[in-house]
């Protein structure tokens, strides 16, 4: 058990410090506000539901999905490791989070299933001193990414071996908490950092830091995808997920209206959800910019989830078959 905790810790790191946005570990509550954005709900939905989300742009259509249900508790959390914890426990009935999150907390027993991914397309790498086109022109230097084995480890690894290169030889991984990179980028002893949303839209701006490469795009342009990789999913406990399918199917309806709403009208979402982050309307705005949105559930979520690891060359086995959530009717 010592073990799992300390996996789950570890995890941690990668959403834990994407907020930016809040100090408060115990996160922001939503309830019981309303959004523009229409959907079904089943009537007869009675017992009260919580929803944990990181403090991050990603969770925007989450926010406005939420608060579609009168019953559900729609919480912003700061803290990743006490989420996974709290989720564990049975405190939280969803929690969004990185899909590495929910792969890792499967291997190590947890029950977890993925009720859907929603984000896939979040981190950028930011170069000191000059922009760069290519990972090549970073070839005999070093990018700064949270821990090994981490998603951003695992694309970048992916991106550099698609221009011929190896990872960790011809370029350098330092492995570095966010804060840590950050500063040491402001400081010009970090040549580049990969970081995610809204981070990058918190560091734009410093002197001599660019923004140089959107890896969603380059995953497209090495994989001849068009819509990046699955990044952030929507966790539950299968027992729990089995008996609420009717709410799980209206939830996943309620974000795809969300996320068109976000996508069609990026300020009158804005200006629903901007009392919940310290960002400034103007900087949440640029971070949902550079935001990828993109629903997928069932089969559909399955097929990208498993398309991504084969990718990467980490095939999932028949070991995960139980892994995504598919309601039955």
């Amino acid at each position: 058990m010592k073990n799992k905790l300390l996996v789950i810790l570890i995890l941690g790191l990668f959403l834990s410090t994407m907020s930016g946005c809040s100090s408060t570990s115990k996160g922001t509550s939503t309830q019981g506000e309303k959004a523009d954005t229409k959907t079904t709900v089943s009537p007869d939905f009675i017992e009260q539901i919580t929803i944990y989300a990181p403090m991050s742009t990603s969770s925007i259509p989450v926010i406005l999905a939420a608060r579609q249900f009168p019953h559900v508790k729609m919480i912003l959390f700061a803290d990743q490791s006490q989420a996974n914890t709290e989720f564990i426990r049975g405190d939280v009935s969803i929690l969004v989070s990185g899909l590495s999150v929910g792969i890792d907390l499967y291997k190590n027993g947890v029950p977890v299933q993925a009720a859907n991914s929603i984000v896939s397309g979040l981190s950028y790498l930011v170069t000191y001193g000059t922009p760069v086109t290519s990972l090549k022109e970073l070839v005999g230097k070093s990018i700064y990414v949270p821990f090994e084995g981490s998603p951003i480890d695992e694309v970048v690894g992916f991106l550099a071996a698609s221009e011929g290169m190896t990872w960790k030889e011809d370029i350098s991984a330092v492995y570095s908490p966010f804060e840590s990179s950050i500063e040491l980028l402001k400081q010009g002893k970090a040549d580049a950092v990969v970081l995610p949303e809204p981070m990058v839209t918190l560091v734009e701006g410093q002197p001599n830091v660019f923004i140089s490469l959107d890896l969603a795009k380059e995953w497209n342009r090495s994989t001849g995808s068009q819509h990046g990789y699955p990044q952030v999913a929507s966790l539950v406990n299968p027992d729990w997920a089995a008996e609420n399918e009717a709410f799980l199917r209206d939830f996943n309806s309620a974000l795809a209206s969300a996320i068109q709403s976000v996508q069609e009208d990026p300020q009158a979402a804005i200006d629903q959800i901007k009392d919940q982050y310290k960002l400034s309307p103007g900087k949440l705005m640029t971070s949902v910019s550079r935001t990828r949105y993109l629903l997928l559930s069932g089969s559909e979520m399955q097929a990208s989830i498993e398309s991504y690891y084969q990718t990467i060359g980490k095939p999932l086995d028949e070991n995960f078959s139980d892994f995504y959530f598919s309601a039955t009717h």
